[in-house]
């Protein structure tokens, strides 16, 4: 678990709060580097009911300098956007969720990943 609650203006916005960032070689695809990026810091696993969420209007970002120049090669942009299905409750879930599309998990959230490179952007991935 992280906490990096050091920045007193960051403390004030947790959703946006990046935590740590990982960068390795994949272990099942040597080719590749798998880049992770925490946020929300010290968020217990018994935090429930109602987790933090990432927040819609918080725009994610993972910068890669491939050739250490210290200026971003590819960018990497997450947006987020939460779902309410039923609106009469706070609540994360409302009963057991079994599945992806389980009606009672209340909260659902979706992403879109988009690649920026030399300044065009590719959309990878939406809905997600």
């Amino acid at each position: 678990m992280s906490s990096h609650r050091e920045a007193p203006e960051i403390s004030k916005d947790p959703v946006a709060d990046n935590t740590d960032a990982y960068a390795f070689v994949s272990p099942d695809k040597p080719g590749s580097v798998t880049l992770i990026a925490n946020y929300i810091p010290l968020e217990d696993p018994d935090g429930g009911p109602n987790f933090y969420e990432f927040g819609d209007d918080v725009l994610y970002e993972i910068h890669v300098d491939n050739d250490g120049d210290g200026k971003a090669n590819v960018t990497y942009q997450f947006t987020f956007q939460t779902k309410t299905r039923n609106p009469n409750t706070f609540l994360y879930n409302t009963g057991p969720i079994t599945s992806i599309d389980s009606t009672n998990w209340n909260r659902p959230q979706f992403y879109t990943v988009t690649k920026i490179v030399n300044g065009v952007s590719s959309v990878l991935g939406s809905g997600l």
